[in-house]
């Protein structure tokens, strides 16, 4: 499987990475933990957008991270692209700076398709 890092998504984690330091850690534990996912039965993935005519859904899950000692505030919003198989990471926030996704990054993305 391949993750791919989007633009904005880089310039979140840059900004995050000075209040979490373990957050580069955490993100490698989620890629090895995430080819293993049932995105349709399991509730910890929300699916936001399922786009069959791409071939892409877009989910958001919590991130769950060391530093913040089982905090889950840290979100993450992927796509999972069914015919590449591969991952690309959107955008990731802070549920208590940001209360919901970026959905104009969301579209820019999908768009971008």
């Amino acid at each position: 499987m391949n993750f791919n890092y989007l633009d904005g998504f880089l310039k979140d984690l840059k900004k995050l990475r000075k209040k979490i330091p373990s957050l580069e850690g955490d993100l490698k534990n989620f890629e090895k933990f995430i080819p293993a996912v049932d995105f349709d039965n399991n509730k910890r993935f929300i699916t936001l957008i399922n786009s069959q005519e791409k071939g892409v859904r877009v989910i958001k899950t919590r991130l769950m991270v060391r530093s913040l000692k089982g905090a889950s505030k840290t979100r993450l919003i992927f796509s999972f692209c069914l015919k590449e198989d591969s991952i690309d990471f959107i955008e990731i926030y802070l549920k208590n700076e940001k209360s919901r996704e970026d959905s104009s990054r969301i579209d820019g993305y999908l768009n971008a398709l």
